[in-house]
């Protein structure tokens, strides 16, 4: 595979990207019948407002279920009107080939699909989003961060520009940057999440001791950090963007997160904490002089880019 990689001087920008699903309970189980409280009012009346207020943009990666709701849909076309980006989210129970609609939690992996069926999943998709929506959607992102070499190709063929699946030092995801890079035509663009001691991190994971809660809690502050609110908190967050502003310089930042994470129940995680830390982040970072942009914002500023080396 053709990786190419560029150097962007003085590119600073911030992205929110936001995996876009049916609402779910507290150990990520589906919850039935099928609801969109978190589509609802957690966009509609929380994020988008809170996005306004800051004057930043947000990508909405859509899942397919979503897509099959009028109300969501109305939503979200609402506000792509605003600046906002809708693009796609695989969770493969929810399309065919092969779906499985009943399914308790959306749990299966694009790696352990066949090559046909990755891909038939994959067009049928974005095939769903055309209809529903009326343009091809450029930006993706795999349901439970599951990509691979061939992943990359399909998507190509199918028109995307940008993928977001990355997520460096976790999932099995490799110790790499945490900034963009070409994989053939497209544009990588990870999840900001980074250590600075990866290799004490494993050493003392793969110890006994680990199986102990506060061995863990300890373990835990050599580990990967994400820029994402619901996990964990904005001073730890600004603390990751200080972090990697010594060691790389330019930025640009990735923020993961999910819809339903900022209403009380619809997620394993505390929605006031998740709104504190956003509420305490995004001013933070636009403050550094980070410039809010959408996923395809940055493959444009990329695309255009005059420098590239190939690794």
């Amino acid at each position: 595979m053709k990786i190419l990689a560029l150097t962007i001087p003085y590119l600073k920008l911030f992205v929110i990207s936001i995996d876009t699903e049916c609402d779910k309970g507290r150990g990520w189980e589906i919850i039935r019948p099928l609801s969109f409280v978190g589509i609802y009012k957690g966009v509609g009346e929380y994020l988008q407002p809170l996005f306004e207020k800051y004057k930043v943009k947000a990508t909405y990666l859509i899942s397919p279920e979503v897509m099959e709701d009028a109300k969501s849909v109305e939503i979200l076309k609402d506000i792509e009107k605003s600046g906002a980006e809708l693009g796609t989210h695989l969770h493969g129970e929810f399309v065919e080939p092969l779906s499985n609609p009943n399914a308790y939690k959306t749990e299966e992996k694009a790696e352990n699909y066949d090559d046909e069926v990755e891909y038939q999943k994959l067009k049928n998709l974005t095939d769903l989003f055309v209809n529903v929506f009326g343009f091809r959607p450029t930006s993706y992102r795999a349901g439970r961060f599951s990509i691979t070499d061939r992943t990359f190709n399909f998507l190509e063929r199918l028109g995307y520009k940008v993928d977001s699946s990355i997520t460096p030092y976790s999932f099995g995801h490799p110790p790499i940057p945490p900034t963009p890079y070409f994989v053939n035509n497209i544009l990588e663009v990870p999840i900001t999440s980074y250590t600075k001691n990866w290799g004490l991190f494993k050493i003392l994971k793969a110890t006994p001791f680990y199986k102990w809660r506060r061995f863990r809690k300890v373990v835990s502050r050599f580990g990967p950090i994400w820029l994402r609110p619901s996990l964990f908190d904005y001073k730890g967050m600004l603390k990751l963007v200080e972090d990697l502003e010594k060691t790389f310089g330019d930025m640009v930042l990735n923020m993961f997160m999910h819809n339903m994470e900022v209403i009380p129940s619809l997620s394993p995680y505390n929605a006031e904490f998740t709104r504190k830390n956003l509420e305490n982040i995004i001013p933070a970072i636009i403050d550094r002089g980070y410039k809010p942009a959408i996923l395809h914002d940055v493959y444009t500023a990329y695309k255009n880019a005059n420098s590239p080396f190939e690794n």
